[in-house]
């Protein structure tokens, strides 16, 4: 299987849970036998020496807009299908690359199908003038979650039969490992419980209510501190308002955190803190539970499909702040709940949330989506 795959960017050291699935399952289907070939922007980033992966250069110099996309991309799809003719187009991006994989298609009379990826809407009134039609002219959108495809179908009237639902998967390389001595000295954290929260730090990661839960733990446990790891728009407002709260001592900011130290912070931590409002997946959720940690998230979202309430960890309402409150009381203080906990969210992850399982079985909805394009086109002809 030959697959043609335009793209913003899947960075080695990306802080984005959507480039991270891309570069991710783009290697896995390569370890799989697929060929790849992925543009790029001249300036972007890649893993280099992954086997399969074929890279084409844009002649552009800056990230890749969807205006720009739509009369930059058509005529290189054109050119790489004369060459290679490529079994699929694949669109990482309904609203980026969509647009443009459509336009090139319906232009130039290429004979391939689509099929789109997708995690999540986030408001805003190009969702029905672009994601929508983008969805319907597809052959499928693959996406990682009944929440996304449930979402997609209320808000945008797209049927369900469009959608193809393959969870996300977790590197092998997170797992549990002994608190790392460099971040306990770096931080100051020795014999001290640890909170952690790590992503982007952006709205809809509800982080100024995780503040206002974490001001009331620390009442309860002066000695627990929370670790914020990542960087995003609201880092100096975060900043600022934790030294209001009287918490500075209380809650350390990181900032960047660079892919291969991450590990090291989930085993820096006893419990992940992850109150988000929205999440297609959930990667930091899955990884941290890969590194056996518990784990206390919201209920919205993605995230009830990712941890099981109870079992691995607990789903709270993100507006009901004592019940945040309560069950990190509750794992801080019981280190066996909290063993416990973590190795059931690792089998969770061993069974569920693997870029083996997540390639395997989207490798297989492309060949079901080419096998099907291929029948139609036989008889019509």
């Amino acid at each position: 299987m030959r697959i043609c795959s335009p793209h913003c960017g899947i960075d080695p050291e990306t802080t984005s849970g959507g480039e991270t699935y891309e570069r991710e399952l783009l290697r896995h289907l390569a370890m799989r036998g697929a060929v790849l070939d992925i543009v790029l922007a001249r300036h972007k980033r890649y893993p280099e020496g992954v086997p399969n992966w074929v890279i084409h250069r844009l002649p552009i110099g800056r990230g890749l807009r969807w205006p720009v996309a739509m009369v930059l991309l058509p005529p290189i799809i054109r050119r790489l299908y004369a060459e290679t003719r490529f079994d699929l187009l694949r669109v990482h991006s309904l609203r980026y690359i969509g647009p443009a994989a459509l336009i090139a298609r319906r232009r130039y009379g290429l004979d391939v199908p689509i099929v789109a990826h997708h995690h999540h809407l986030d408001r805003g009134w190009l969702n029905a003038l672009i994601e929508a039609p983008v969805m319907r002219g597809v052959e499928r959108v693959v996406v990682g979650s009944e929440f996304a495809r449930r979402q997609a179908c209320l808000e945008l009237r797209v049927p369900r039969e469009k959608f193809s639902v393959v969870y996300y998967g977790v590197d092998e390389r997170f797992r549990r490992g002994p608190k790392p001595a460099a971040l306990l000295e770096r931080y100051g954290l020795e014999a001290k419980p640890v909170v952690l929260f790590l992503g982007g730090l952006k709205a809809r990661k509800n982080l100024f209510f995780l503040l206002e839960v974490w001001r009331e733990v620390a009442r309860e446990r002066p000695d627990a501190r929370l670790v914020v790891a990542g960087s995003g728009p609201l880092l100096g407002r975060l900043r600022r308002d934790a030294a209001k709260l009287g918490d500075r001592d209380r809650v350390i900011f990181t900032g960047y955190v660079p892919e291969k130290e991450k590990v090291d912070y989930y085993n820096l931590a006893d419990v992940l803190l992850f109150p988000s409002t929205l999440e297609g997946f959930g990667l930091t959720v899955a990884e941290a539970m890969s590194c056996e940690l518990p784990v206390v998230v919201s209920d919205r979202g993605s995230l009830p499909e990712l941890v099981a309430d109870g079992e691995g960890g607990f789903l709270c309402d993100p507006s009901d702040r004592e019940n945040f409150v309560r069950k990190l009381l509750l794992l801080l203080g019981d280190a066996m709940l909290r063993r416990k906990f973590g190795l059931a969210n690792r089998q969770r992850v061993d069974r569920w949330f693997r870029w083996d399982r997540c390639a395997s079985a989207t490798a297989r909805v492309y060949e079901e989506v080419i096998d099907g394009w291929q029948k139609r086109r036989a008889q019509a002809g």
